[in-house]
């Protein structure tokens, strides 16, 4: 019969309802108007229901509230029981209620409950008994609740899943920084953190991988430069030794007969270049040769003063202004000669760069941070090139033209602080403010050294670090930051 056939489908959807929605704080409240309603109101007006309501009651402190309302207004009836199964409550001859309890999941499982409520007024040719009310107001339940579980679905299961399937794409694409957003059910969550764990894993192993080929690379620099430099010291050293000889020599003003003035001149050009030649040989020795010394406490300001007060008569620093500021009492652990080196090669370097600037200065600003001493060296030159700053402290990388430089001033300061347990390091431009308005913000350098503590003896210097050069004379065709 028409009945039977009714009642079986009314079954049929019953039977493939989902009954359970995650309870999320402020969650459903903050869809009202928006995709509940959207799933709600499509059941009103079909077997005779004209109001469905989802109720959000408070267990602890006995509230009550409407969180979603679709259909006609609804007439004043009694809350909702937090327990409800589902049964028909008769209110009258023309009014039906049927309050279903939702089995929810979540932070506030334990202490809210949600229950739908739906109203009908039975049809006319539904008023023949009592069972087609009841066959009536099950179909208007299992019809949204079916509508609810599909909304779960795709909060609860496909988005998480289209999310971990997005990250794992950009992952495979080389994009080692995709996350997933941990949201959905636990098993999600969880699954979420065990990705960011894996990329984050990734990120640290090839950061690894890459300083250990760095590593690698330098040392088979030094291992290569130490072989030239035994050859350089026999094969270059020893017979440029002799033809300097030779030249000073011819230049002694006691040798007979008196050279003529052009050809005194001549050679005193020859000599400027072989004492240039000279010094190369020596910052190749020196590179690969292990550094000897001491570390002790040194008060930072007593020693970059007395370093500047040699410096400012030096015609490379002449026209610039020097400056320190911060912490003139900070005290670090190093070697005072071989700090004074990697100092006068620094602000040198910033001399060459600020000349002819308006305005022309270095300053040398000293910090103490926690258990680190840092000096920081800034000139108000053009900066470091963006393509050069990586590769800045390798040897023989230089932007100066032939014959102008041989790459290694920075090379072996670098090695003189690690040797004394810091770090030298050129910061990414306009990492700090210019000296002076309207002056380019220049190179800045930065010298970290251990800070010294009480009575601490003095310590032997790290045998792979590099000895420092002897200070080469001015050279204005160099390359500002190539010392």
């Amino acid at each position: 019969s028409p009945r039977r056939a009714f009642r079986a489908k009314i079954a049929g959807v019953m039977a493939r309802a989902p009954r359970s929605l995650r309870l999320e704080p402020g969650a459903l409240a903050a869809t009202t108007g928006g995709p509940l309603e959207q799933v709600l109101r499509p059941s009103v007006g079909s077997m005779g229901i004209e109001t469905i309501e989802i109720h959000r009651l408070d267990r602890t402190r006995g509230r009550h509230a409407v969180l979603v309302a679709v259909g006609l207004p609804a007439p004043a009836l009694p809350p909702p029981d937090p327990e409800a199964d589902g049964r028909l409550q008769i209110v009258d001859d023309s009014l039906r209620v049927v309050d279903h309890a939702l089995r929810t999941f979540g932070p506030e499982r334990h202490t809210t409950a949600l229950v739908l409520r739906v109203i009908a007024r039975p049809s006319p040719w539904t008023r023949t008994g009592d069972w087609t009310t009841t066959l009536v107001l099950a179909g208007g339940v299992g019809l949204v609740l079916l509508l609810l579980g599909g909304l779960l679905l795709e909060a609860q299961v496909l988005r998480p899943l289209r999310a971990v399937r997005q990250a794992a794409d950009e992952v495979a694409s080389g994009r080692l920084d995709a996350e997933v957003p941990a949201e959905g059910p636990a098993e999600f969550s969880a699954l979420a953190d065990a990705f960011n764990r894996m990329t984050a894993s990734l990120r640290d192993q090839i950061e690894q991988n890459v300083a250990q080929r760095e590593s690698l690379v330098r040392a088979e620099q030094l291992a290569s430069v130490g072989r030239l430099s035994a050859g350089v010291a026999h094969e270059v050293g020893n017979p440029l030794a002799a033809i300097l000889g030779y030249v000073e020599l011819l230049l002694d003003p006691r040798t007979e007969p008196a050279l003529p003035e052009d050809q005194r001149a001549l050679l005193e050009r020859v000599r400027g270049q072989l004492e240039r030649i000279q010094a190369i040989v020596g910052q190749l020795l020196d590179y690969s040769r292990p550094a000897t010394g001491q570390a002790r406490p040194v008060v930072l300001g007593e020693a970059i003063e007395r370093l500047l007060s040699l410096l400012r008569h030096d015609p490379r620093c002449r026209d610039v202004e020097l400056c320190v500021t911060g912490s003139p009492t900070a005290t670090a652990t190093a070697d005072p000669a071989h700090l004074d080196q990697v100092l006068q090669n620094l602000v040198v370097n910033g001399c060459r760069a600020a000349t002819g600037r308006d305005p022309a200065v270095v300053r040398l600003d000293v910090q103490q941070e926690g258990d680190q001493v840092v000096v920081e060296v800034q000139d108000t030159g053009p900066g470091v090139d963006a393509k050069v700053r990586p590769r800045l402290f390798e040897p023989f990388v230089t932007t100066a033209k032939a014959g102008e430089g041989t790459g290694l001033g920075l090379a072996i300061s670098r090695g003189l602080v690690q040797g004394m347990g810091g770090t030298l390091a050129c910061l990414d431009a306009n990492a700090r403010p210019p000296l002076r308005s309207g002056a380019a913000a220049g190179a800045v350098f930065r010298v970290t050294l251990p800070r010294a503590t009480g009575d601490r003896p003095p310590v032997a210097l790290a045998q792979n670090a590099p000895a420092a050069p002897a200070v080469q004379a001015a050279n204005p065709g160099r390359d500002p930051h190539d010392p």
